[in-house]
Formats: structure tokens, sequence, C-alpha cells
């Protein structure tokens, strides 16, 4: 008996030592191949997936992620038959009375579970680690890696390309039925090749206002989004069908698209070019109503897939009017995201945030005038110049005023911004002085008219120094649109300013609906709710203080960033949102072929009143150990004072990598990148540590340029 006793012993030891190499030899290579793929996902694969999975009526998991969670189940099945066979042995042994014909029985039961055990567990080791290599991760969600050639998904390439922004966003959940589509471009496109002049006075992508029954569905009085074969949108055998070569806005699920859409396309000028950047989009989807129908429905969330298509054409005649979306640039020859419907109406009013100057400030002259609003609003007349007129001022087709004392009609326009929030005027006459990067700065006129000017002490940057300067005041008004009554924010079109779901503005913020004294727009009789208004006065005198980054998120160097990392910074001064569309994201491949499409990114600019946090909403970082993110952070970054962003100042790095840490905090000489040199002639050095720019030149104020290290 002892002799037999001590055989199951050695067995037993035997078995445990066994399935404890086996384990370990099994994580040790994972643990290697984890250490090759250092980037991880948090969620399953899907690319590749989402573009075919509706058409098709699949479900979009991958199959080895099925694979594996059925591997799962059988695996976890057998430990727990296992450990029920343990629980067992162990029942017969204690419960043997001394009975050796028993405890031999129970002996065997615990051998063989033990050798079982050891089994399952080698193989749930060699099977994990299998599913690593494939892709799967655990097969329950946990990290992740690529296939081969994986790329973000079709069409992203184009948002901070050719595509500058848009409304809905990228995945955005919970827009409201009642919402206008926006797309704004980098470059003007053709307004004939996306849209049919269907009220036919020779324009494309206008309404006529003056129609005593406005109604967006009726042909006659709005132009239409184009379709394949031409004809207008309407019920019945003869209704033109939208088509992925324009513009289609259809049902993600179905692929069923809407019936048509009214399109605004208003000329504005940007870079001192003049054209069409933005389509207004009021979707159409039941003709028999006045309003065109809503999206969605009140009971179901749904989703929406918005298609921009290759014929869309830029309006550049000297190149033949080239296609807008080139697959060689941007790796399609189409754009297209997805959102989804709540299943209520948006009749919450819009409201002003901030501006810029702020209210009874005194701002340089080279300052821009900044308004913030609470949600995203609609283009139509906010954008443009102003026209002249004796010290009242009004914009050109718009429904913003300006009142000066004895200073003209300021010169530029205004443009909407920051995912329709900003609103912001830029002037187009360039300062005396350049800005440190050498760049053009622009000012508001002061006192350029006849009379004389009050003044006002402004500092001369010494100690208790002051300096008594010429300042103008300024007096701006932002009228409301019209409403139907005081019982809702519903507003009449082209009658004054609305949100993107036909609410008008809330001047006084109050909920209440507030109907001026008069619809005439002077300020005498309009300084009443709901228009906004606000008074500043500007000084014969510029800023010329440039502002730097305080932290960045992930700080430089970080590692293991996850595909939705949050990717950040802080400026220390309030920043002009229309210049932080030049920071570029780009994407770096170490071995392999760069992914056919640029990863998209678009900016989120939070303006304060002494500092900025912009975030940078990008889509997926694909997270294979190959690929680094370079965020380029470029000296046309400007403040509200036209002030470049100074690339030679900004937070070190971090000796620890850590996607969640933040970068240190510079305040200017703490925790900051080194800004000299002792080498003579190279000056201040670029924020990367490099007395180069990404030229390879010298450095040099006006071509520096702050890369925040890939990771």
């Amino acid at each position: 008996m002892s002799f037999r006793g001590s055989n199951d012993q050695s067995k037993l030891k035997k078995a445990v030592i066994f399935s404890i190499m086996m384990m370990a030899f099994f994580y040790c290579l994972l643990a290697v191949f984890e250490q090759i793929n250092a980037q991880t996902n948090t969620s399953t694969i899907v690319e590749g997936v989402n573009v075919i999975e509706q058409p098709l009526g699949l479900p979009k998991t991958d199959i080895r992620v099925i694979a594996a969670r059925i591997i799962q189940i059988a695996l976890s099945l057998l430990g727990i038959i296992t450990v029920v066979l343990i629980m067992y042995g162990g029942f017969i042994w204690m419960t043997a009375g001394g009975n050796d014909e028993q405890i031999g029985r129970a002996k065997k039961i615990l051998v063989n579970a033990t050798i079982g055990l050891a089994i399952i567990l080698s193989a749930y080791a060699i099977t994990l680690f299998i599913f690593r290599m494939l892709g799967v991760g655990d097969g329950q969600g946990g990290p992740t890696y690529p296939a081969p050639g994986s790329q973000h998904f079709a069409g992203s390439g184009a948002l901070g390309q050719i595509i500058k922004d848009h409304y809905p966003e990228r995945d955005q959940v919970d827009v409201p039925r009642n919402t206008k589509i926006v797309v704004s471009f980098r470059r003007p496109i053709l307004a004939s090749s996306t849209i049919m002049d269907t009220n036919g006075n020779g324009i494309f992508g206008d309404c006529l206002t003056s129609a005593v029954n406005f109604s967006w569905s009726d042909e006659t009085i709005c132009d239409r989004i184009r379709t394949n074969d031409g004809k207008i949108a309407k019920s019945g055998s003869e209704q033109g069908m939208l088509n992925d070569k324009y513009i289609n806005i259809k049902q993600t699920d179905t692929g069923t698209s809407i019936v048509g859409g009214a399109v605004l396309a208003p000329v504005t000028k940007e870079n001192n070019v003049e054209g069409v950047y933005t389509l207004i989009i009021v979707p159409l989807t039941d003709l028999s109503k006045t309003s065109g129908g809503y999206l969605g429905n009140s009971v179901s969330k749904l989703g929406y897939t918005v298609h921009l298509g290759s014929e869309i054409r830029l309006d550049d005649a000297l190149n033949s009017h080239p296609r807008a979306f080139d697959s060689s640039n941007l790796g399609n020859n189409y754009y297209e995201w997805n959102f989804k419907t709540d299943t209520s109406l948006d009749i919450n009013p819009p409201t002003v945030k901030s501006v810029y100057p702020l209210a009874n400030s005194v701002a340089p002259k080279n300052s821009i005038i900044q308004i913030n609003f609470s949600e995203p609003m609609d283009p139509t007349g906010i954008q443009g110049g102003f026209a002249s007129g004796t010290q009242e001022y009004y914009l050109q087709n718009g429904f913003i005023y300006l009142k000066t004392t004895n200073t003209s009609a300021p010169l530029g326009s205004f443009k909407l911004t920051n995912g329709y929030r900003t609103l912001e005027f830029a002037s187009s006459v360039e300062c005396s002085e350049k800005n440190a990067c050498g760049n053009p700065m622009y000012c508001l006129p002061v006192c350029d008219l006849s009379g004389t000017c009050p003044k006002v002490l402004v500092s001369t940057g010494k100690a208790n120094k002051y300096e008594s300067v010429e300042a103008d005041s300024y007096s701006l008004m932002l009228k409301t649109a019209q409403t139907f009554g005081l019982a809702s924010f519903e507003s009449k079109p082209f009658t004054g300013i609305a949100d993107l779901a036909g609410n008008a503005l809330d001047g006084d913020a109050d909920d209440a609906v507030d109907i001026a004294t008069s619809t005439t727009p002077v300020f005498d009789n309009q300084l009443a709710p709901d228009n906004y208004f606000w008074k500043f006065m500007i000084k014969d005198k510029m800023d010329l203080a440039s502002p730097y980054m305080t932290k960045l998120t992930p700080g430089p160097d970080a590692g293991n960033v996850v595909p939705n990392q949050e990717l950040s910074m802080n400026f220390t001064k309030p920043m002009r949102t229309d210049s932080m569309y030049n920071i570029k994201l780009e994407e770096y491949a170490h071995s392999g072929p760069q992914s056919a499409i640029p990863v998209c990114y678009v900016p989120r600019v939070y303006v304060y009143t002494d500092w900025t946090y912009t975030k940078i909403q990008h889509c997926d970082f694909l997270f294979a150990s190959r690929y680094d993110y370079l965020p380029i952070v470029p000296s046309e970054v400007e403040d509200v004072n036209f002030n470049c962003y100074y690339p030679g100042l900004g937070p070190d790095k971090l000796d620890l990598k850590s996607a969640t840490k933040d970068s240190t905090v510079c305040n200017g000489s703490s925790n900051c990148c080194d800004v000299s040199t002792t080498t003579p002639g190279k000056g201040d050095l670029c924020c990367n540590g490099s007395s180069k720019n990404d030229a390879g030149q010298t450095f040099n104020s006006s071509t520096c340029r702050s890369y925040i290290n890939s990771y």
C-alpha cells in the first residue's frame, strides 16, 4: 500500500510540475509577443467589416472572435467539470473512514483530475497565445492587434484634408431629428456638381426667400441635391433618386435613401478666394409636410450615413474642375460618415457663451471679434463682410450689426468654425508690424474718421508706466430670428440667427421668447431681448505677446496609446479657433506599407478668459506597434491677436511613458523644454529639442515647427 501511495504522489507531483512548466512556457511566449506589439486596443476588431455588414445582413463580429468565444466556452465547461471532479475526489477521501480501497479510489480521481487540469490550463495558454497572434485578444474584448493591412475605415482620409468640418460629427449619437446637415470644404467647390437649380433662377444653392408660404419641400422655392437622373425627388414612379456619385443621405441599416434635400450654398471668401465652401442641407423625408419631414422617428434611434461622392468637383476652371476626392491623395474617391438620431426634436434655443473682446473692455487693435455659442449654428446670414453706412454697419445679406463713433467699417469677414460653434471676424487690413514668426497681423480701424476720439491709459510694459492712446467704441449686435409665436423658439427661415435645428437665438438666455420692438435692424430700437449685443473699446495699440503650450495629453513620447486616446493641448492665451485647423496629425508605419487612408482629425476649441483648451478629435489610432502618430502644431496657430504660437517653449518630456499621463505643466520657466542654445548663430531651439526645423534648415522663428513626439 505504501508503495502504491508513493507512486500516486509521484504522479501527482509530476503532473503539477508539468502543468506549471507548460503555463510558464506559453505565458513567456505571450509576454514576448505583447512586448513586440506594445500598442494595444480595448475593443474587438471590426475594421473592414463595418463597410459591408449591413448590405449583406450579416453581424459585424469578426469570425476570429466568434471562434475564440466558442473555444473559451468549451474550455470553461471542461474547467468546471475538473473542479467538480476534484471536489468529488476530496469528498470520497474525507468520508473513507480509513477504508484503503476508497482512499485509493479518491487518490486516482484526484490524480486524473489534476492531470486534466494541467492539460486544460496548457490548452488555454496555447489558445490564448494563438488568439493574440491572430489579433483577437482573449475573444472577449481584451487587448487586440490589427490584421495586416487594416485601415481606419472607408473615406476617413478626407477630414483634415479636403473636408474641413461637418455636422453632425462622425459617430455622433442623439442627434436631433430636426437638424440640418452641414459640410465645409477647404477649397471652393463647383456648386453645380452637387446641386440642381430647381427654382430656375440661375443660382445653384439658394431659396426664394420672398415666397409668402415658405416651404423647404417646395422645389420651386429651394434648390435640391443633385440626383442621378436629374429629376426632382418626389413621390411616385418619377421620383429622382439620390446617388452615391453626388450626395446621398441614407439609413445605415437598410441603405434606403431619404427623399432628397434642400441645399444652400452661400458664397464666402477664404484666403482672398471667393466661392462656395459650405453646403447646408435640409433633409427631406416627407414631401407632404411643410418642413419636409424629419430624420428618424419618435420610437427608435436610427443610424444615418452621409455619403459625399466622386463627382463633387472643385471650382477650379484652370484645371478642368478636378474631383474633390482624389483616391491618389486620400485613399478613397469619396467621403462618408455615420451618426445616429435621437427620438426627439431639439426645441432648446442657442445662447452666447462668451465673446472677445469682453463686454466693456479695452482691446488692442490687432484683435479679432469672437463669439462662442452653446451649440452648432446655422451659417446662413452670419458669414461675410460689413457694408458701409454712417457709423452703423451691417453684414451684407446677414444679421450682424456694428456701430462705431469715429471709425469706418472694418474690412474683413465673419467665419463660422469649431464645429459651427464659434463665429470669428478677422480684419483683412495688415498692421504695420508682423508677429514673431514673420507672418502678417491684421488690425481693426481705430478713429480713422473725422472727429475726436477719447484716450485711455494703457501699460507700457514697464513697472507702473502708462501712456495715453486713442480708442473708439465698438457696439455689436446679433439679430435673432423671428419666431412663429411666443410658445416656442421655432423660427421662420432667413429672418435672423438660429441654430441648426431652426431655434432662434435666446439673446438674454432666459429661456423665454422675447420679440424686439421693431423688425428694422437699427441699433436704437433693437437693443432688447432676444438680440444679443455688447460694447467694447478698441485702442490704437497692439498686443505682441506670443502664446505657448502649457500641457499636452498624452505627454511627449507616451506609449501604449489606445485607439480612442484623448489628444489635447492647453495654451496660455485665448486662441483664434480658425487657426487651429492648421494643426496636423500624421501617421507613420515603422515597417510595411503606410495605411492607404490617412487618419482623420478635426480640432475642437474651448476658449476661456485667459487660456484655451484644444482637443483634436480623431478616427481611431491603429494599434499595431508599427504605427507612430505625430501631432504637429505649427507657428500658424495664433491667438486672438494674431500672435503666433511659440514653438520653442512648451512642456518637457516625461521620464515614464504612459498613455494615461499628461505632460508636465510648463509655467514658462520650470517643467519646460529648452528654448536656447549656446551654439553661436542658432538662437532658440524648437520644442522637439532640435536646432533645425522640419525641413532641416537652421532654426528661425518663421519656420520652426513643434513636433509633439510620436507615441
